[in-house]
Protein backbone atom coordinates (compact mmCIF):
# COMPACT_ATOMS: atom_id res chain seq x y z
CA UNK A 1 0.00 0.00 0.00
CA UNK A 2 1.57 3.72 -0.78
CA UNK A 3 1.09 6.67 0.99
CA UNK A 4 2.85 9.85 1.59
CA UNK A 5 3.19 12.81 3.75
CA UNK A 6 5.27 15.52 4.89
CA UNK A 7 8.63 15.06 6.97
CA UNK A 8 9.78 16.64 9.54
CA UNK A 9 12.23 16.12 12.81
CA UNK A 10 15.44 13.27 14.07
CA UNK A 11 17.01 10.51 16.23
CA UNK A 12 19.25 8.30 16.73
CA UNK A 13 21.61 4.78 17.54
CA UNK A 14 24.45 2.58 15.84
CA UNK A 15 24.92 -0.06 12.97
CA UNK A 16 26.84 0.08 10.11
CA UNK A 17 24.52 1.48 7.53
CA UNK A 18 22.95 3.47 9.95
CA UNK A 19 22.56 4.26 14.24
CA UNK A 20 20.13 1.58 15.45
CA UNK A 21 19.29 0.80 19.35
CA UNK A 22 16.70 -1.72 20.80
CA UNK A 23 13.49 0.03 22.87
CA UNK A 24 13.10 -2.31 26.08
CA UNK A 25 9.40 -4.08 26.15
CA UNK A 26 9.65 -5.98 29.37
CA UNK A 27 11.97 -8.03 31.53
CA UNK A 28 13.00 -10.82 28.40
CA UNK A 29 15.86 -10.00 26.60
CA UNK A 30 15.08 -9.53 22.36
CA UNK A 31 16.64 -8.43 19.62
CA UNK A 32 15.01 -5.61 17.07
CA UNK A 33 15.80 -5.63 13.15
CA UNK A 34 18.75 -4.80 12.17
CA UNK A 35 19.65 -3.14 8.69
CA UNK A 36 22.06 -5.28 6.65
CA UNK A 37 22.07 -3.17 3.37
CA UNK A 38 20.87 0.36 2.91
CA UNK A 39 21.11 3.18 -0.17
CA UNK A 40 22.26 6.14 0.71
CA UNK A 41 24.38 4.84 3.28
CA UNK A 42 24.56 6.51 6.95
CA UNK A 43 27.09 9.07 6.49
CA UNK A 44 27.17 9.20 2.86
CA UNK A 45 28.19 12.06 0.51
CA UNK A 46 27.37 13.61 -2.63
CA UNK A 47 24.11 11.10 -2.64
CA UNK A 48 22.45 11.88 -5.64
CA UNK A 49 19.07 9.39 -5.32
CA UNK A 50 15.52 9.52 -6.18
CA UNK A 51 14.75 6.49 -3.82
CA UNK A 52 16.31 4.80 -0.81
CA UNK A 53 16.19 1.69 -0.06
CA UNK A 54 17.02 -0.49 3.43
CA UNK A 55 17.11 -4.01 3.73
CA UNK A 56 16.69 -5.64 6.95
CA UNK A 57 18.01 -9.18 8.74
CA UNK A 58 14.11 -10.42 8.81
CA UNK A 59 10.83 -9.69 7.99
CA UNK A 60 9.30 -6.61 8.99
CA UNK A 61 6.33 -4.59 9.42
CA UNK A 62 5.71 -0.89 9.73
CA UNK A 63 3.98 0.66 12.74
CA UNK A 64 2.21 3.79 12.37
CA UNK A 65 4.16 5.03 9.47
CA UNK A 66 2.47 8.27 8.57
CA UNK A 67 3.97 9.31 12.05
CA UNK A 68 7.09 7.31 12.51
CA UNK A 69 9.02 7.25 9.57
CA UNK A 70 10.64 10.93 9.60
CA UNK A 71 13.11 13.01 7.18
CA UNK A 72 14.54 15.88 8.02
CA UNK A 73 14.79 18.83 6.76
CA UNK A 74 11.09 18.36 5.79
CA UNK A 75 11.11 20.11 2.53
CA UNK A 76 10.29 17.06 0.39
CA UNK A 77 7.40 14.37 -0.14
CA UNK A 78 8.05 10.96 -0.12
CA UNK A 79 6.07 7.57 -0.31
CA UNK A 80 6.88 4.38 1.24
CA UNK A 81 6.71 0.52 0.01
CA UNK A 82 7.41 -2.35 2.27
CA UNK A 83 8.10 -5.62 0.60
CA UNK A 84 9.18 -8.56 2.73
CA UNK A 85 12.50 -7.38 4.27
CA UNK A 86 12.79 -4.29 2.13
CA UNK A 87 11.65 -0.87 2.91
CA UNK A 88 11.82 1.69 -0.46
CA UNK A 89 11.33 5.47 0.20
CA UNK A 90 10.25 6.96 -2.92
CA UNK A 91 11.30 10.77 -3.09
CA UNK A 92 8.54 12.81 -5.02
CA UNK A 93 10.88 15.85 -6.37
CA UNK A 94 14.64 16.60 -5.93
CA UNK A 95 16.52 16.22 -3.19
CA UNK A 96 18.41 20.02 -2.03
CA UNK A 97 21.53 20.08 -3.02
CA UNK A 98 24.81 20.13 -0.22
CA UNK A 99 21.98 19.71 2.15
CA UNK A 100 22.34 17.10 5.45
CA UNK A 101 19.32 14.63 5.33
CA UNK A 102 18.53 12.32 8.51
CA UNK A 103 15.31 9.49 7.98
CA UNK A 104 14.78 8.10 11.51
CA UNK A 105 12.33 5.24 11.64
CA UNK A 106 10.92 6.41 15.46
CA UNK A 107 10.04 2.72 16.07
CA UNK A 108 8.00 2.42 12.38
CA UNK A 109 9.83 -1.20 11.81
CA UNK A 110 8.17 -4.18 14.01
CA UNK A 111 9.52 -7.72 13.52
CA UNK A 112 7.04 -10.50 12.37
CA UNK A 113 7.16 -12.49 15.59
CA UNK A 114 7.51 -10.76 18.67
CA UNK A 115 7.23 -6.92 17.17
CA UNK A 116 10.30 -5.68 18.81
CA UNK A 117 10.97 -1.94 17.07
CA UNK A 118 13.98 -0.01 16.89
CA UNK A 119 14.77 3.72 16.73
CA UNK A 120 17.00 4.46 13.91
CA UNK A 121 18.67 7.07 12.04
CA UNK A 122 20.51 7.48 9.02
CA UNK A 123 22.33 10.69 7.80
CA UNK A 124 23.58 11.58 4.31
CA UNK A 125 24.22 14.10 2.53
CA UNK A 126 24.10 15.83 -1.20
CA UNK A 127 27.23 17.94 -0.90
CA UNK A 128 30.54 17.00 -0.32
CA UNK A 129 30.00 17.79 3.56
CA UNK A 130 27.99 16.46 6.27
CA UNK A 131 26.58 18.29 9.39
CA UNK A 132 28.75 16.09 12.11
CA UNK A 133 28.04 18.17 15.25
CA UNK A 134 26.73 16.41 18.34
CA UNK A 135 25.40 16.89 21.81
CA UNK A 136 25.32 14.56 24.39
CA UNK A 137 22.12 14.24 26.60
CA UNK A 138 21.85 12.66 30.70
CA UNK A 139 18.05 12.11 31.68
CA UNK A 140 17.42 11.49 35.30
CA UNK A 141 14.23 11.76 37.57
CA UNK A 142 14.29 15.33 39.00
CA UNK A 143 12.80 14.00 42.61
CA UNK A 144 15.07 10.67 43.10
CA UNK A 145 17.90 11.09 40.64
CA UNK A 146 17.97 7.80 39.01
CA UNK A 147 18.27 7.10 35.12
CA UNK A 148 15.71 7.59 33.23
CA UNK A 149 15.02 5.83 29.39
CA UNK A 150 12.55 5.83 26.41
CA UNK A 151 12.54 9.87 27.01
CA UNK A 152 12.14 12.12 24.04
CA UNK A 153 14.75 14.38 23.58
CA UNK A 154 14.42 17.22 21.73
CA UNK A 155 16.85 20.44 20.02
CA UNK A 156 14.50 23.19 18.92
CA UNK A 157 15.87 26.67 16.82
CA UNK A 158 13.38 28.73 19.17
CA UNK A 159 11.31 28.54 22.54
CA UNK A 160 7.88 29.06 20.30
CA UNK A 161 8.77 26.21 17.85
CA UNK A 162 6.27 23.39 18.98
CA UNK A 163 7.57 20.54 17.05
CA UNK A 164 11.45 19.55 17.22
CA UNK A 165 14.12 20.26 14.83
CA UNK A 166 16.10 16.98 16.16
CA UNK A 167 15.26 14.34 18.44
CA UNK A 168 16.19 10.77 20.24
CA UNK A 169 15.51 9.13 22.97
CA UNK A 170 17.48 8.38 26.22
CA UNK A 171 19.15 4.71 26.76
CA UNK A 172 18.53 2.57 29.91
CA UNK A 173 21.11 4.99 31.28
CA UNK A 174 19.69 7.81 30.55
CA UNK A 175 22.26 8.77 28.19
CA UNK A 176 21.08 10.42 24.39
CA UNK A 177 23.47 11.45 21.56
CA UNK A 178 22.20 13.12 18.80
CA UNK A 179 24.62 13.38 16.18
CA UNK A 180 24.52 15.04 12.28
CA UNK A 181 23.50 18.13 14.21
CA UNK A 182 24.13 21.74 12.08
CA UNK A 183 25.99 24.44 13.88
CA UNK A 184 24.00 26.82 15.66
CA UNK A 185 21.77 27.84 18.42
CA UNK A 186 19.72 25.11 19.89
CA UNK A 187 16.72 25.06 22.74
CA UNK A 188 16.84 21.48 24.50
CA UNK A 189 14.05 19.82 26.29
CA UNK A 190 12.90 16.40 27.25
CA UNK A 191 9.77 14.76 27.51
CA UNK A 192 7.81 11.46 28.18
CA UNK A 193 6.09 11.89 24.92
CA UNK A 194 2.96 9.34 25.66
CA UNK A 195 0.72 10.19 23.27
CA UNK A 196 3.94 10.05 20.48
CA UNK A 197 2.95 13.81 19.11
CA UNK A 198 6.38 14.76 19.46
CA UNK A 199 5.21 18.04 21.07
CA UNK A 200 5.87 18.39 24.89
CA UNK A 201 2.41 19.08 26.35
CA UNK A 202 1.83 21.23 29.67
CA UNK A 203 0.77 18.22 31.42
CA UNK A 204 3.77 15.54 30.46
CA UNK A 205 6.58 14.69 32.72
CA UNK A 206 9.69 17.08 31.41
CA UNK A 207 12.45 19.61 31.41
CA UNK A 208 13.12 22.27 29.16
CA UNK A 209 15.90 24.94 29.49
CA UNK A 210 14.92 28.52 28.30
CA UNK A 211 19.07 29.37 27.37
CA UNK A 212 20.44 28.01 24.21
CA UNK A 213 23.45 25.85 23.39
CA UNK A 214 25.62 26.42 20.91
CA UNK A 215 26.46 23.44 19.00
CA UNK A 216 29.86 23.26 16.52
CA UNK A 217 32.17 21.22 16.66
CA UNK A 218 34.06 22.19 19.84
CA UNK A 219 31.13 21.54 21.63
CA UNK A 220 31.80 18.81 24.26
CA UNK A 221 29.42 19.05 26.93
CA UNK A 222 27.13 16.60 28.23
CA UNK A 223 23.57 18.43 29.46
CA UNK A 224 22.08 17.91 32.16
CA UNK A 225 17.81 17.16 32.22
CA UNK A 226 16.36 16.22 35.22
CA UNK A 227 12.66 15.64 34.75
CA UNK A 228 9.40 16.46 36.80
CA UNK A 229 5.37 16.01 36.54
CA UNK A 230 5.25 19.64 36.14
CA UNK A 231 4.09 22.42 38.21
CA UNK A 232 1.57 23.47 36.43
CA UNK A 233 -0.75 26.14 37.43
CA UNK A 234 -4.51 26.49 36.69
CA UNK A 235 -6.06 28.86 34.79
CA UNK A 236 -9.62 29.29 36.59
CA UNK A 237 -10.85 27.67 39.76
CA UNK A 238 -11.12 23.85 39.95
CA UNK A 239 -13.36 22.80 43.15
CA UNK A 240 -15.24 19.19 43.61
CA UNK A 241 -16.85 18.34 46.69
CA UNK A 242 -14.27 15.67 48.18
CA UNK A 243 -17.65 14.73 50.34
CA UNK A 244 -21.24 16.37 50.68
CA UNK A 245 -19.77 18.45 53.40
CA UNK A 246 -15.86 19.20 52.25
CA UNK A 247 -15.35 20.88 49.25
CA UNK A 248 -11.63 21.34 47.60
CA UNK A 249 -10.20 24.27 46.03
CA UNK A 250 -7.48 24.50 43.50
CA UNK A 251 -7.25 28.09 42.17
CA UNK A 252 -4.38 29.70 40.13
CA UNK A 253 -0.73 30.78 40.60
CA UNK A 254 -1.83 34.63 40.57
CA UNK A 255 -4.97 34.82 42.72
CA UNK A 256 -5.31 34.89 46.51
CA UNK A 257 -7.23 32.65 48.99
CA UNK A 258 -7.75 35.77 50.62
CA UNK A 259 -9.90 37.02 47.49
CA UNK A 260 -12.39 33.62 48.07
CA UNK A 261 -16.08 34.49 48.18
CA UNK A 262 -18.52 31.52 48.88
CA UNK A 263 -21.80 33.56 47.64
CA UNK A 264 -25.04 33.15 49.94
CA UNK A 265 -22.80 30.64 52.38
CA UNK A 266 -19.60 30.78 55.08
CA UNK A 267 -17.37 27.48 54.81
CA UNK A 268 -14.20 27.29 57.27
CA UNK A 269 -10.98 26.23 56.33
CA UNK A 270 -10.02 22.65 57.49
CA UNK A 271 -6.84 23.36 58.27
CA UNK A 272 -5.67 19.64 58.89
CA UNK A 273 -5.12 19.28 55.02
CA UNK A 274 -2.06 20.46 53.75
CA UNK A 275 -2.57 20.10 49.54
CA UNK A 276 0.17 22.95 48.38
CA UNK A 277 -0.12 26.27 47.87
CA UNK A 278 -2.87 26.51 45.84
CA UNK A 279 -5.18 23.91 46.92
CA UNK A 280 -7.58 23.95 50.25
CA UNK A 281 -10.33 22.08 52.02
CA UNK A 282 -13.65 23.94 53.16
CA UNK A 283 -16.02 22.50 55.02
CA UNK A 284 -20.13 23.52 54.89
CA UNK A 285 -22.17 23.65 58.17
CA UNK A 286 -25.04 21.92 55.91
CA UNK A 287 -25.99 20.31 52.93
CA UNK A 288 -26.40 22.64 50.05
CA UNK A 289 -26.87 21.79 46.16
CA UNK A 290 -24.50 23.90 44.45
CA UNK A 291 -22.14 26.30 45.52
CA UNK A 292 -20.88 29.87 43.79
CA UNK A 293 -17.36 30.50 43.85
CA UNK A 294 -15.99 33.78 43.34
CA UNK A 295 -11.81 34.51 43.78
CA UNK A 296 -10.95 38.27 42.44
CA UNK A 297 -12.09 38.37 38.49
CA UNK A 298 -13.08 34.50 38.52
CA UNK A 299 -16.03 32.48 39.51
CA UNK A 300 -17.22 28.35 39.16
CA UNK A 301 -20.57 27.21 40.35
CA UNK A 302 -19.91 23.00 41.53
CA UNK A 303 -22.59 21.00 42.07
CA UNK A 304 -22.81 18.23 44.54
CA UNK A 305 -23.64 15.01 43.85
CA UNK A 306 -21.74 12.57 46.49
CA UNK A 307 -23.67 10.75 49.10
CA UNK A 308 -23.29 10.13 51.91
CA UNK A 309 -25.61 7.88 54.55
CA UNK A 310 -23.11 6.86 57.15
CA UNK A 311 -20.93 9.23 59.09
CA UNK A 312 -17.14 7.80 58.41
CA UNK A 313 -13.42 8.97 58.93
CA UNK A 314 -11.63 10.67 55.67
CA UNK A 315 -9.04 8.40 56.05
CA UNK A 316 -9.74 4.95 58.00
CA UNK A 317 -7.71 3.87 60.91
CA UNK A 318 -6.80 0.55 61.76
CA UNK A 319 -3.33 0.85 63.94
CA UNK A 320 -2.01 3.80 65.28
CA UNK A 321 0.87 4.61 67.41
CA UNK A 322 1.41 6.88 69.97
CA UNK A 323 5.36 8.18 70.37
CA UNK A 324 6.63 9.22 73.60
CA UNK A 325 5.70 12.61 73.64
CA UNK A 326 2.25 11.98 72.05
CA UNK A 327 -1.27 12.18 74.40
CA UNK A 328 -3.78 12.58 71.51
CA UNK A 329 -5.00 11.40 68.31
CA UNK A 330 -7.58 13.41 65.84
CA UNK A 331 -10.16 11.64 63.97
CA UNK A 332 -10.98 13.70 60.42
CA UNK A 333 -14.70 12.83 59.99
CA UNK A 334 -16.61 13.27 56.38
CA UNK A 335 -19.28 15.64 57.99
CA UNK A 336 -19.12 18.77 60.21
CA UNK A 337 -20.16 17.10 63.59
CA UNK A 338 -22.93 18.52 66.01
CA UNK A 339 -22.89 16.26 68.89
CA UNK A 340 -20.62 13.56 70.86
CA UNK A 341 -23.44 11.00 71.99
CA UNK A 342 -20.64 9.03 74.28
CA UNK A 343 -19.99 5.42 73.83
CA UNK A 344 -16.38 5.93 73.21
CA UNK A 345 -13.98 3.58 75.42
CA UNK A 346 -10.98 1.58 75.25
CA UNK A 347 -9.77 -1.64 76.01
CA UNK A 348 -6.43 -2.11 77.83
CA UNK A 349 -5.08 -5.62 76.10
CA UNK A 350 -2.65 -5.89 78.79
CA UNK A 351 -5.17 -6.56 81.24
CA UNK A 352 -8.09 -6.70 79.67
CA UNK A 353 -9.47 -3.98 81.62
CA UNK A 354 -11.80 -0.88 79.99
CA UNK A 355 -10.46 2.39 79.88
CA UNK A 356 -13.47 5.24 80.31
CA UNK A 357 -12.95 8.86 79.19
CA UNK A 358 -14.33 11.60 81.33
CA UNK A 359 -15.37 14.90 79.08
CA UNK A 360 -12.52 16.98 79.34
CA UNK A 361 -10.57 14.21 77.09
CA UNK A 362 -13.15 14.56 74.29
CA UNK A 363 -13.73 16.91 72.10
CA UNK A 364 -14.71 18.28 68.52
CA UNK A 365 -14.64 21.26 66.54
CA UNK A 366 -16.17 20.91 62.64
CA UNK A 367 -15.28 17.62 61.61
CA UNK A 368 -12.87 16.37 63.70
CA UNK A 369 -12.99 14.49 67.35
CA UNK A 370 -9.76 15.27 69.47
CA UNK A 371 -8.81 12.58 72.46
CA UNK A 372 -6.08 13.37 75.52
CA UNK A 373 -4.49 9.79 76.46
CA UNK A 374 -2.75 11.97 79.47
CA UNK A 375 -4.57 9.75 82.12
CA UNK A 376 -4.31 6.50 80.45
CA UNK A 377 -1.67 4.00 81.35
CA UNK A 378 -1.54 1.37 78.58
CA UNK A 379 1.18 -0.18 75.75
CA UNK A 380 -1.49 -1.33 73.44
CA UNK A 381 -5.13 -0.85 73.69
CA UNK A 382 -8.42 -0.73 71.42
CA UNK A 383 -10.13 2.10 71.21
CA UNK A 384 -14.27 1.62 70.65
CA UNK A 385 -16.00 4.60 68.73
CA UNK A 386 -19.85 2.15 69.41
CA UNK A 387 -22.09 3.20 66.11
CA UNK A 388 -24.14 6.75 66.77
CA UNK A 389 -21.34 7.89 68.99
CA UNK A 390 -20.92 11.05 66.49
CA UNK A 391 -23.56 12.35 64.96
CA UNK A 392 -24.06 15.53 62.31
CA UNK A 393 -26.90 18.36 62.64
CA UNK A 394 -29.28 16.39 60.18
CA UNK A 395 -28.79 13.15 62.67
CA UNK A 396 -26.48 11.62 60.10
CA UNK A 397 -24.66 9.27 62.60
CA UNK A 398 -21.33 6.53 62.63
CA UNK A 399 -21.26 3.27 62.49
CA UNK A 400 -19.30 1.35 64.54
CA UNK A 401 -15.20 2.21 64.57
CA UNK A 402 -11.95 0.29 66.08
CA UNK A 403 -9.14 0.45 66.23
CA UNK A 404 -5.18 -0.88 67.72
CA UNK A 405 -3.74 1.94 69.43
CA UNK A 406 -0.37 1.30 71.00
CA UNK A 407 2.59 3.45 73.21
CA UNK A 408 6.04 2.96 71.95
CA UNK A 409 8.67 3.37 74.52
CA UNK A 410 11.03 5.91 74.46
CA UNK A 411 13.58 2.86 74.71
CA UNK A 412 12.34 1.63 71.62
CA UNK A 413 13.30 4.50 69.57
CA UNK A 414 16.14 5.89 68.14
CA UNK A 415 17.66 9.13 66.73
CA UNK A 416 19.38 10.30 63.86
CA UNK A 417 21.80 13.17 63.90
CA UNK A 418 22.81 14.65 61.08
CA UNK A 419 25.62 17.53 60.56
CA UNK A 420 24.58 18.94 57.28
CA UNK A 421 27.84 21.09 55.99
CA UNK A 422 26.60 23.24 53.17
CA UNK A 423 26.52 26.54 51.30
CA UNK A 424 23.82 26.77 50.07
CA UNK A 425 21.61 29.99 51.11
CA UNK A 426 18.51 28.48 52.07
CA UNK A 427 17.80 24.19 52.18
CA UNK A 428 15.60 21.62 53.87
CA UNK A 429 16.17 18.34 54.61
CA UNK A 430 13.82 15.49 54.51
CA UNK A 431 14.18 11.70 56.11
CA UNK A 432 12.55 8.70 54.25
CA UNK A 433 11.80 5.29 55.24
CA UNK A 434 10.66 2.91 52.32
CA UNK A 435 10.36 5.33 49.86
CA UNK A 436 8.02 7.23 52.18
CA UNK A 437 8.59 10.84 53.89
CA UNK A 438 8.54 10.40 57.88
CA UNK A 439 9.98 13.41 58.80
CA UNK A 440 11.18 17.14 57.54
CA UNK A 441 12.71 20.38 58.99
CA UNK A 442 12.92 23.60 57.16
CA UNK A 443 14.42 26.84 57.68
CA UNK A 444 17.82 26.07 57.59
CA UNK A 445 20.89 28.61 56.40
CA UNK A 446 23.99 27.05 55.37
CA UNK A 447 25.74 24.39 57.94
CA UNK A 448 23.55 23.75 60.68
CA UNK A 449 22.98 20.09 63.09
CA UNK A 450 19.49 18.66 62.83
CA UNK A 451 18.28 15.82 64.98
CA UNK A 452 15.48 13.49 63.92
CA UNK A 453 14.07 11.71 67.43
CA UNK A 454 11.68 8.78 67.89
CA UNK A 455 12.47 6.89 64.99
CA UNK A 456 11.73 3.30 65.24
CA UNK A 457 14.16 0.83 64.25
CA UNK A 458 14.84 0.28 60.87
CA UNK A 459 16.29 2.00 57.60
CA UNK A 460 16.10 5.72 56.53
CA UNK A 461 17.93 7.60 53.97
CA UNK A 462 18.46 11.42 54.12
CA UNK A 463 17.89 13.70 51.44
CA UNK A 464 18.90 17.63 51.35
CA UNK A 465 16.72 20.21 49.32
CA UNK A 466 18.26 23.31 47.66
CA UNK A 467 14.64 25.69 48.73
CA UNK A 468 15.22 28.53 45.99
CA UNK A 469 12.25 30.10 46.92
CA UNK A 470 11.98 29.39 50.30
CA UNK A 471 8.42 27.74 50.51
CA UNK A 472 9.37 24.86 52.47
CA UNK A 473 8.76 22.38 49.49
CA UNK A 474 10.56 20.76 47.08
CA UNK A 475 8.94 22.42 43.47
CA UNK A 476 9.11 20.77 40.68
CA UNK A 477 9.74 22.10 36.97
CA UNK A 478 7.47 24.57 35.56
CA UNK A 479 6.61 24.98 31.80
CA UNK A 480 5.36 28.71 32.25
CA UNK A 481 8.89 30.41 33.66
CA UNK A 482 11.68 27.25 33.24
CA UNK A 483 12.27 27.22 37.04
CA UNK A 484 13.03 24.05 39.03
CA UNK A 485 13.46 21.63 39.73
CA UNK A 486 14.79 22.16 42.53
CA UNK A 487 17.81 20.68 43.29
CA UNK A 488 17.63 17.30 45.26
CA UNK A 489 20.83 15.63 47.49
CA UNK A 490 20.86 12.09 48.32
CA UNK A 491 22.89 10.74 51.37
CA UNK A 492 24.90 8.07 49.95
CA UNK A 493 24.29 5.34 52.46
CA UNK A 494 21.55 3.70 54.41
CA UNK A 495 21.38 4.87 57.76
CA UNK A 496 20.22 1.54 59.96
CA UNK A 497 18.49 3.31 63.42
CA UNK A 498 18.93 0.87 66.39
CA UNK A 499 16.73 0.98 69.26
CA UNK A 500 17.67 2.95 72.56
CA UNK A 501 20.72 4.25 69.82
CA UNK A 502 21.99 7.62 68.82
CA UNK A 503 23.28 7.72 65.24
CA UNK A 504 25.65 10.78 64.15
CA UNK A 505 25.72 11.65 60.20
CA UNK A 506 28.10 13.90 58.33
CA UNK A 507 26.50 15.08 55.21
CA UNK A 508 28.77 17.30 52.92
CA UNK A 509 26.55 18.99 50.14
CA UNK A 510 29.00 19.65 46.86
CA UNK A 511 26.74 21.37 44.20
Amino acid sequence: MLTFRYLIITILLTSACAQVGSISGGAKDVIAPRIEFCNPSDGQLNAVVEQMTIEFDEFVKLQNPMENIILLPANVEYEYLLKGKTLQIDFQEKLKDNTTYSLYLNGAILDITEGNDSLIQIAFSTGPEIDENQASFIVSDGYSGKPNKNVLIALYDSLTQIEPTYFSKSDDQGYSRLRALKEGSFYYAAFLDENKNRIRDRDEIQFASKDAVYLDSTFSDTLKMPITKPEVSFLNIDAEFITPYILEVNKPNWVSFDSLIFKDHDLNVLDGFVLGENTRRYIVSEYVEALEINIDTLNKKVRNDVDLSILSLINPIKNLELFPDSCCIELNFEAPIHKLNGGISMLNLNDSSRIEFDSSQISFNLNKVSIDFKNQSFTKAILNIDSASVSTANGIVNDKLNMIIGRIAEEELGVINVNVETELDYWFIELFQNNKLVSLQTDFVQSDLVSFANLKPGKYEVRVVKDENKNNRWDAFNPEDYSGPEKRFIYNRTIKVKANWEHEVDFEIIE
